[in-house]
C-alpha cells in the first residue's frame, strides 16, 4: 500500500483525535463524579437501614413503656381503692382490715417493681433516641451531599459530552482527507491495538509501544516513503521530523 508522507501525517493527526475520543468516552462511562455519587448513595442506604432499625426498636421500647405506665397507673388506682375501703370506717373486722393492709403492701411492692422496670425501659429509650438523633442528623447532611454530588455528576457529564461532540466533529473533518484503503487498514489496527493504529517515531522509539528500534531499522523507516510498521507492535510508524 502506497502512502505519501503528508497522508501519513494526516493519519497521525486522526489518531490523536481518535485517542481524545476514546479517552473522553471512557471518562463519560467512568466519571469520578459518578463513583463519588455511588459511594455516597451506598452510605445513605446504610444509614437509612440503620435509622429504620432504630425507629422500629424505639417503637417497641415505647410500647413496653406504655404498658408499664398503664400497669403502674392501674396498681395505683387499686391501692387508692383499698386505702379508701380501709379508711372508710365500714370495716370493723380486724382480720379483714389486716387482709386489706396486706393487699395494699403487696400492691405497693408490685408497683415498685413495675416502676423500676419502667425506669430501665426509659433509660433504654433515651439511649435509642440519642443514637437515632445522631443518625438522623448525619443522614440529613448526607442527603445534601448526595444532592450536590448529583449536580456535580451532571455538570461533569455535560462538559465531557460537549468535549466529546467537538472531538467527533473534528474527526468528521479529518476522515475525508485519508485514503479509504489506508483508513480501513488503520481502523483494523486500532481495533486490535487497544485504540492506537498509528504512532510517531521519536528518535529511535516507537511511541505506540515505547520500544527502542535498532539503528538499522530506524534508518530504513526514515528512508522509506511508503507505509512503515513497527517491528515490535505492528502499528503504522510515522516519521514526524
Amino acid at each position: 500500500m502506497e502512502a505519501s508522507r503528508q497522508s501519513l501525517l494526516e493519519l497521525l493527526e486522526l489518531q490523536k483525535i481518535d485517542s481524545v475520543i476514546d479517552r473522553l468516552t471512557a471518562r463519560l462511562n467512568h466519571l469520578p463524579e459518578q463513583e463519588t455519587l455511588e459511594a455516597l448513595e451506598e452510605r445513605q442506604r446504610v444509614l437509612e437501614s440503620q435509622t429504620g432499625e432504630l425507629e422500629a426498636a424505639l417503637d417497641e421500647v415505647a410500647g413496653r413503656q406504655r404498658k408499664l405506665d398503664t400497669e403502674v397507673e392501674n396498681i395505683g388506682l387499686k391501692i387508692a381503692l383499698e386505702e379508701a375501703r380501709l379508711n372508710s370506717g365500714d370495716i370493723s373486722s380486724p382480720r379483714e382490715m389486716s387482709a386489706i393492709g396486706a393487699e395494699i403492701e403487696s400492691l405497693r411492692r408490685r408497683r415498685t417493681r413495675f416502676e423500676d422496670d419502667d425506669l430501665e425501659v426509659m433509660e433504654e429509650r433515651e439511649g435509642i433516641e440519642k443514637k437515632l438523633s445522631t443518625l438522623t442528623a448525619e443522614l440529613e447532611t448526607l442527603r445534601h451531599e448526595v444532592a450536590a454530588a448529583i449536580v456535580a455528576r451532571e455538570t461533569a457529564g455535560g462538559q465531557v459530552g460537549e468535549d466529546l461532540a467537538k472531538a467527533k466533529e473534528r474527526k468528521a473533518g479529518w476522515v475525508p482527507r485519508i485514503d479509504p484503503e489506508l483508513l480501513t487498514f488503520y481502523n483494523d489496527l486500532r481495533r486490535s491495538k487497544h485504540g492506537v493504529g498509528a504512532a510517531p517515531l521519536q528518535g529511535s522509539m516507537c511511541l505506540g509501544c515505547h520500544m527502542q528500534l535498532p539503528a538499522q531499522e530506524v534508518s530504513r523507516v526514515r528512508a522509506n516513503q511508503g507505509i512503515n510498521r513497527c517491528d515490535e507492535c505492528g502499528r503504522i510508524l510515522v516519521v514526524t521530523d
